[in-house]
């Protein structure tokens, strides 16, 4: 049983929270949950037999590809594709649906399914190069991608509806991105590289209400991609306005990171607070440094903020304990 779910459930008994029943209904729930010695073995032999068999395919793949015709490769994209889908289907059956021995929650099926999305992506490119290459037939470079990116999106929004799993979250947020790049590349085809940054932006806020509004899951995941994304935007959008203005960029991000720890403070979300802090890290000494250039106050200054954070905050924290009590 996970060390830290038998702390909270000894926590809250001893406060009264929970009954003796309740608790001992909760102990033997997480046990069976566990999966057995026999399952640990099972599931051991199935993982080292699937890296030999990947590790024998990748190592004969290359030797026999040049040999195959086009439509070979193509149709053993094919069956290699059903054959990911079919596994990932079939491993959601495990008792204890777990992608390693013992602990762990993300699940064989998500990675498998993935991996199904790669092999998809390749089946789609051989086939349009297949089509292409018969006469009367001439499909622009522009239309392959839209085709190629609308499959996967499709695919990709099927598969999160369908298991709301880790990889899947990831696969359907950079498949938008993709579908909507290849959309904007077909209707704005001489667009500024500034409207790049505000692309990213637009996607990672929109991305960030959604994740908000509990459409997107798990939280963490939605506002990491939504925060990293946005803070990249910001990053190439400044970069192409204010690209002789090194201060101004600066001062930006600075604030755009307060916002962020501001924002993670409101959600309760760390990985926020993490992106938001990074960013001071990274910027303030910019910041100092762009304002007192050879000097050794840099590190002076960081290090006096820093102690009047930590006593502030400690500060805070006093009051709020004095609060409880």
């Amino acid at each position: 049983m996970d060390k830290k779910i038998l702390k909270s459930l000894n926590t809250w008994l001893s406060n009264d929270l929970i009954s003796e029943s309740t608790y001992k209904n909760i102990l033997d729930y997480e046990n069976n949950l566990n999966p057995t010695q026999k399952s640990k073995v099972a599931k051991a032999i199935t993982l080292i037999g699937s890296l030999f068999l990947l590790s024998g395919l990748l190592g004969t793949l290359p030797l026999i590809w040049d040999n195959l015709t086009y439509w070979a490769q193509l149709l053993l994209l094919v069956v290699i594709t059903f054959f990911l889908i079919y596994s990932a289907r079939y491993s959601e059956q495990f008792e204890d649906k777990n992608i390693f021995i013992f602990k762990s929650s993300e699940r064989v099926s998500s990675v498998l399914y993935l991996i199904s999305t790669f092999s998809l992506g390749s089946v789609i490119i051989f086939s349009l190069n297949f089509i292409n290459a018969a006469p009367n037939f001439n499909i622009s470079e522009d239309i392959q991608i839209l085709i190629l990116s609308v499959t996967i999106l499709i695919y990709s929004i099927y598969l999160y509806t369908r298991t709301h799993q880790t990889f899947q979250h990831i696969s359907l947020f950079y498949s938008s991105i993709f579908f909507l790049g290849s959309v904007g590349n077909i209707i704005f085809s001489n667009i500024e590289p500034w409207a790049g940054g505000l692309f990213l932006i637009s996607v990672g806020l929109i991305w960030g209400l959604y994740t908000l509004n509990e459409v997107l899951g798990p939280s963490w995941l939605g506002y990491f991609l939504s925060t990293t994304t946005i803070s990249i935007g910001s990053i190439i959008l400044m970069d192409n306005l204010f690209g002789n203005n090194d201060l101004l960029q600066i001062i930006i991000l600075i604030l755009g990171s307060v916002l962020f720890v501001w924002a993670s403070i409101q959600l309760s979300e760390q990985v926020i607070f993490y992106i938001g802090g990074l960013g001071l890290v990274i910027n303030l000494p910019r910041l100092i440094t762009e304002l007192l250039p050879d000097n050794i106050w840099p590190p002076l200054i960081l290090f006096l903020v820093g102690g009047v954070l930590v006593a502030v905050g400690l500060y805070l924290n006093s009051i709020r304990e004095n609060i409880k009590k």
